[in-house]
């Protein structure tokens, strides 16, 4: 079976249809593609880049054809409510086994929550569109990937909301993802802390000693390949040597990863029944229409999405 992916539009005025074009210009050769979105919102776009639409028989586009004339850099309730629409399809496919994978342009969440209320990201949202209750999000790149035990949560609540049972299901999903998709048959992780030099041995916290060091043990004493909890801020220096990071909070393990993997990374969500990739930036509607938008990060989202899917099934996940 060749590999099926959708890719979501995300905000139509946002930079998501700009980098999805520029994306495709070399699409996975052996992957089949399908755009969902607005297409006039694309020729639209098309034409301010002064290129054609790509076309081709592993790639076409699912019009959802919306009135709305949307503006670039003006998201609205009406956006919000298309890009919705965008994943909403999207979910459908999925869940009829007519895709595999999804790859998803950067929505304005603002917009969308006007349009669904509780919105918070499509982490969330595909999580409970495919019954899944602990999602992970990872950010991956050719030289580093970086797992979070926390998502888009203020810094003041991220001491209360680890917890060993949360500590214990990032790293089995973690585990169990790089084996199955990324086929990698022993993975090794290693654990940031998340005070100053990890604590110090109790003297600036004790969240390392009270909350990560008994899940660790466990995992070690059944023969994972683990390590930690590591003082974040000389880690990073030299990361290389894992499969994977496990981070506190957002910052702590994007602000790295960002930095090493310039356009070559994006995030993956890890738990779900279907492959999800996204680039590993927002709408950025102060470039959004003006051409400038780089379209690295979500050439590699679909490229990875592609190389997970083949994957996906094809090696045992085994158990931890």
């Amino acid at each position: 079976m060749i590999p099926s992916l959708l890719i979501t539009a995300g905000d139509p005025c946002g930079i998501g249809p700009e980098v999805v074009l520029k994306a495709l210009v070399s699409p996975p050769p052996s992957c089949r593609v399908a755009v969902i979105g607005d297409l006039a919102v694309f020729e639209r776009t098309a034409v301010r880049l002064g290129r054609r639409l790509p076309r081709g028989s592993h790639l076409e586009f699912l019009d959802l054809a919306h009135r709305q004339r949307y503006t670039p850099g003006r998201p609205s309730a009406a956006s919000g409510q298309a890009s919705l629409d965008y994943l909403e399809a999207a979910v459908g496919l999925l869940r009829r086994g007519v895709a595999q994978g999804l790859v998803t342009a950067p929505v304005t969440k603002w917009a969308v929550e006007r349009a669904r209320r509780g919105f918070k990201g499509h982490t969330e949202y595909l999580a409970r569109a495919f019954g899944v209750a602990n999602p992970v999000m990872m950010f991956a790149s050719p030289l580093l990937r970086v797992v979070l035990l926390t998502r888009h949560v203020a810094l003041r609540r991220v001491p209360s909301r680890v917890t060993p049972r949360l500590v214990r299901d990032t790293i089995r999903t973690t585990l169990g993802s790089l084996r199955r998709e990324f086929g990698i048959r022993h993975p090794s992780l290693v654990v940031c802390g998340l005070n100053p030099h990890a604590g110090e041995g109790g003297l600036f916290g004790r969240e390392e000693r009270r909350v990560l060091r008994p899940v660790m043990r466990e995992f070690l004493r059944r023969g994972v390949r683990l390590e930690g909890p590591v003082s974040a801020d000389g880690f990073f220096a030299d990361p290389l040597g894992y499969d994977a990071v496990v981070c506190w909070y957002h910052d702590q393990g994007l602000i790295p990863f960002k930095l090493l993997a310039r356009d070559r990374g994006c995030q993956v969500t890890l738990g779900l029944p279907i492959v999800r990739t996204s680039p590993d930036h927002g709408s950025a509607m102060e470039i959004a229409g003006t051409g400038r938008a780089h379209p690295g990060s979500m050439r590699y989202a679909i490229e990875l999405a592609s190389t997970l899917v083949a994957k996906r099934g094809q090696t045992p996940s085994g158990g931890v």
